[in-house]
């Protein structure tokens, strides 16, 4: 089999494989969804994907992405069976400056309650997550480092730290932690001489760090566990221990925010109803919906006025109006072009 017929058949069969089907008893054509699997996607399905199934009248088939490059096979394949996918913000804003997407039809697709800097020409913002300083309350009791600079402060605040694994993120704290306003620090970032600011500052923190950590459950068990006492870890994670047990705060102050966004490959088979779902899945109800079945926040800042979500429960979500603004947004440019070169540097920061 040629090659280019190889990368056909498998972005054909992509379709096939769909973890699920869901569909009204009458529906008039359907829309193809992807996001990441698991648990999370079976969220999704109960809170947005079958209520969007029943409301537009269509059939919503389902599969599961890895990434950019699942995008990017399908369409050099010229073989596009996704509609919709969920993507990091990185991936969406380097796939729209290839233009490889479809434009968002904005005569479809209501952005009332969307912040404007989530809403793009080729995608738009979808769910927010914030990694935050959390520590364990039996080891600081409720004075644990509850910023960057007490963070990087052993002597104040001796005890095991965590940090994530990959560049992304740690940059940013480092200069946090250095005395940068949240509002300066892509601009330090962005030159050369804020780029080493930042480097040394990591390097003050790198060899006191007990855990690098990889994923989202590997920093959940940590804590629990007490391999660390305090972290900087997913928001929903540490929503997850507390709810084991274990007697744990965090704070969104400083937290580093980043988004998941909704895309349409551009050559889509159905792009009206590929809007039409983007539609559905931005809506007040559909974001409130997901919010109390997943700790994650809403984009849409009307799905704290549904009623849906509790009032006690709204002020733990990262994109409350009380918390939203105490967040660092991740800037997916200061990554794209020289993501490879800054994780190179990290790996070897992290590994002496």
């Amino acid at each position: 089999m040629k090659k280019a017929d190889r990368k056909l058949t498998l972005a054909a069969g992509l379709v096939a494989c769909s973890l699920a089907i869901t569909g009204p008893a009458f529906a008039e054509g359907e829309v193809v969804f992807a996001s990441w699997g698991g648990s999370f996607q079976d969220a999704l399905r109960s809170a947005m994907l079958e209520p969007a199934s029943g409301a537009l009248g269509v059939t919503v088939k389902e599969d599961t992405t890895n990434g950019i490059q699942d995008v990017r096979a399908q369409i050099t394949a010229n073989a596009v069976a996704w509609d919709v996918t969920e993507q990091d913000l990185p991936t969406c804003e380097t796939l729209s400056r290839e233009g490889s997407l479809e434009p968002i039809d904005y005569s479809i697709v209501d952005t009332t309650g969307i912040p404007a800097e989530l809403v793009k020409e080729n995608y738009i913002g979808f769910i927010n997550f914030t990694k935050v300083i959390a520590y364990r309350k039996d080891v600081f009791g409720d004075n644990g480092p509850s910023n960057w600079a007490e963070f990087w402060d052993l002597e104040n605040f001796p005890g095991k730290r965590g940090m994530h694994g990959k560049v992304n993120y740690n940059l940013e704290a480092a200069l946090m932690a250095d005395g940068v306003a949240m509002a300066d620090v892509y601009d330090t970032l962005g030159n050369k001489q804020g780029l080493k600011r930042a480097w040394n500052k990591l390097g003050e923190i790198a060899p006191e760090v007990t855990v690098w950590y990889r994923g989202g459950s590997q920093s959940a068990q940590l804590l629990r566990d007490g391999e660390v006492d305090v972290i900087h870890m997913g928001h929903n994670r540490v929503e997850s221990v507390i709810a084991s047990g274990i007697d744990v705060a965090y704070a969104f102050d400083g937290g580093t925010m980043d988004i998941d966004c909704l895309l349409v490959p551009k050559g889509a088979p159905n792009k009206e109803n590929a809007m039409r779902l983007i539609n559905e899945l931005l809506s007040a109800e559909a974001q409130a919906r997901l919010a109390t079945t997943m700790p994650l926040g809403p984009v849409n800042t009307g799905a704290f006025d549904t009623g849906i979500i509790s009032d006690e429960a709204a002020l733990l979500i990262n994109t409350h109006p009380a918390n939203y603004d105490k967040q660092l947004l991740v800037d997916p440019n200061f990554y794209i072009g020289q993501l490879g070169e800054l994780t190179e540097e990290f790996d070897t920061l992290i590994q002496q």
